[in-house]
């Protein structure tokens, strides 16, 4: 699709970007100091700035429609106001646009009562909250139904009750003022102990509830001092709660934190309220398109309005795009200043901890495994230049014990999860020490073997991953073309010889029909409708100062780029982890086998059978030795003479 937009001839002032697609649809809005310079970013011959969505972007974009703003601050007013107007595909934005729910309480109305709103109003009333979880709210809104007897029926249905109260005034949920029951001073202390509870007042109310409780019971009132009794029980396990929930500091904070694999993300929010951490709310997203730091900064900006303050402080896990600019646009929101940090150190760290391990949660329960999977291949076909989504994956790690057992261990992932049917152990048979060219080699060569026989289950994988830099990887494609098997580089076509550091030029193995894999060498056919190809790419842990894992690939100078968050990556990761742990797990068997078998074997007159025995008697090697003659000579076909004498061999070690 060709762009109709002539870029060179957008202006050079700040303003805000709208790419729209053939039908004129709002594809992503952005802002940007020098507009001509930010959008040329996206066309560039290298591939865009790099974002992960830019490959995706681009191609739809037919038009750049652009605005002026005279300054940066105007500039994200106007980026925030057209996101939330057209809701582009590309830019983050908040599914729930509804506010949260407050408490209203109007102290201009004769008989004052507790309402629930959505929007706060400049009319004098006094406004509680917001309740960032709604059952939070409800449950306040119980507990002061039962504890101060205020009025709670509409105007015209207090009217019509002006001789007999309703049914609440029976409950004693009401004082019913409405046929004159309580005066206006009266009910004026009670609205002020409403007041207490919804300030969090804990303190004040129970002292004011407890004389109410005093004087009910000098009166004889003792029904009603005992729903007074019961409020204060209530009051006692709020407090407790609250000091159970209890965040170091009383500063009101809102603490932010992601979780992200490519395009999917979840965010968690931590509100702190009266140095009391309140339920956590989360958002989650698809196909964003920002960094992470633009991601919060929308987020933040969409999230504050008249109706729902911003506190005096956020805390977020990653530097926020334009901060300066976003708090200072709060501060005249909320009418008092804000700030919006990310904590270095104390209570602020760990908050932020907190908040990042609900937002992974939050990512979990929202996206299916499926979806994730499925992004991840999208992300490894696109960056690896894949045919088809690579959608069976094995990744080969060595490993032995101090030189000895050798031991190649592959693993399997079908549709990005594990495939247990495919894991396998290779017990090496041709290498002595460690060699991991020669251990490489022969694992190869008998994995190839069987994929040339048409073994069941050992079809040829789509990728295969080495954990390693690329060393390890120019070992596996020597390796590969000493075995007759071509080696795809990342146009998808055979690798040339020559084209890896210490590559040359010679006869490669040739891989017999009969499972022998020291065949003479025979000159290889290109033309062999039987010879193997196959991609293959290493990972290799970061450096000092790196941010994320290094992929390489065969025939490429540099490493392929992934970023830390990509989907793609933690597929790799994840395969390269997994090798890792069926290697080494498989080694800590035989370790323990061999420990085993060398301690009772070494004992005089203890054999395989007897030694089964024994195992099976105390379950494991360690009971063995705790225990005393005695023990041992329950253990059927030891006598009290066998049993001092393993006794002895285990203790002493003779």
């Amino acid at each position: 699709m060709a762009l109709r937009t002539d870029i060179d001839s957008l202006p050079t002032q700040p303003g805000v970007y709208l790419m729209r697609d053939a039908k004129a649809d709002v594809l992503y809005v952005g802002k940007a100091v020098d507009l001509r310079a930010r959008v040329r970013q996206y066309f560039a011959r290298s591939g865009g700035d790099g974002r992960f969505h830019i490959e995706f972007l681009v191609p739809r974009i037919q038009d750049v429609e652009v605005v002026v703003t005279r300054t940066e601050r105007e500039a994200l007013i106007l980026e925030d106001t057209l996101i939330k107007k057209y809701q582009p595909r590309y830019n983050v934005k908040l599914k729930d646009d509804k506010s949260w729910l407050s408490v209203r309480l109007n102290l201009k109305e004769a008989w004052p009562r507790v309402t629930t709103v959505r929007r706060w109003r400049d009319d004098g009333a006094k406004y509680f909250g917001p309740y960032l979880n709604e059952v939070n709210a409800w449950e306040v809104l119980k507990l002061l139904k039962r504890t101060v007897p205020l009025r709670t029926c509409t105007d015209s249905t207090f009217r019509a009750h002006s001789e007999r109260p309703c049914i609440e005034y029976q409950m004693g949920r009401c004082a019913a003022p409405c046929v004159g029951h309580v005066d206006a001073d009266g009910y004026g202390e009670l609205v002020q102990e409403a007041t207490f509870l919804l300030e969090g007042k804990n303190r004040e109310l129970a002292r004011r509830l407890e004389a109410r409780m005093h004087a009910a019971a000098s009166t004889l009132n003792y029904e009603g001092a005992a729903r007074i009794r019961d409020s204060l029980r209530l009051i006692e396990r709020l407090a407790e709660k609250q000091t159970a929930h209890a965040a170091p500091g009383k500063k009101d904070r809102d603490v932010f934190a992601l979780h992200r694999e490519g395009e999917l993300a979840a965010v968690a929010m931590l509100p702190v309220r009266d140095g009391r951490l309140q339920d956590p709310r989360a958002w989650t997203f698809r196909t964003v398109a920002e960094e992470d730091s633009e991601l919060l900064g929308r987020l933040i900006t969409q999230l504050y309005s008249a109706t729902i303050p911003p506190p005096q402080e956020i805390l977020t896990q990653v530097e926020v795009d334009e901060a300066v600019l976003r708090a200072e646009l709060l501060s005249e929101i909320g009418d008092r200043k804000v700030e919006i940090r990310v904590p270095q150190r104390g209570d602020g760290v760990a908050l932020i901890d907190l908040a990042a391990r609900n937002a992974a949660v939050r990512f979990q329960a929202a996206h299916s495994k499926q979806e994730r999977a499925e992004q991840a291949l999208f992300e490894l076909k696109d960056r690896l230049h894949l045919t088809d989504l690579p959608r069976h994956i094995e990744c080969y790690d060595n490993s032995n014990i101090q030189g000895t057992d050798p031991v190649g261990s592959l693993v399997t992932f079908r549709d990005g999860r594990p495939w247990k049917d495919g894991y396998r152990i290779f017990k090496i048979r041709t290498v002595e020490g460690a060699d991991d060219f020669a251990t490489m080699k022969e694992v190869l060569g008998r994995r190839f073997q069987r994929a040339l026989n048409a073994d069941a289950g050992w079809e040829l994988p789509d990728l295969i991953l080495i954990d390693g830099g690329r060393g390890q990887l120019s070992m596996v494609v020597a390796a590969c073309r000493e075995l007759n098997v071509d080696v795809l580089g990342p146009g998808g076509n055979p690798l040339p010889l020559g084209s890896l550091p210490g590559d040359q030029r010679g006869q490669r193995w040739t891989l017999a029909r009969d499972g022998d894999t020291d065949a003479d060498p025979l000159p290889a056919d290109p033309q062999d409708p039987t010879r193997l190809a196959i991609r293959v790419v290493s990972i290799a842990k970061p450096r000092e100062g790196e941010d994320a894992d290094k992929i390489y690939e065969p025939g490429r100078r540099n490493p392929v780029p992934f970023r830390p968050y990509s989907a793609g990556l933690h597929l790799l990761q994840a395969l390269r982890d997994e090798a890792h742990r069926f290697g080494v797990s498989h080694h800590r068997k035989l370790r323990s086998k061999r420990t085993l078998t060398s301690e009772l074997d070494s004992i005089p007159g203890v054999g395989p059978a007897l030694r089964k025995k024994l195992l099976r008697h105390f379950g494991s090697l360690k009971k063995v030795r705790a225990a005393s003659v005695q023990d041992l000579a329950q253990v059927r076909g030891i006598g009290v003479a066998r049993a001092a004498a393993i006794h002895e061999a285990l203790t002493t070690g003779r």
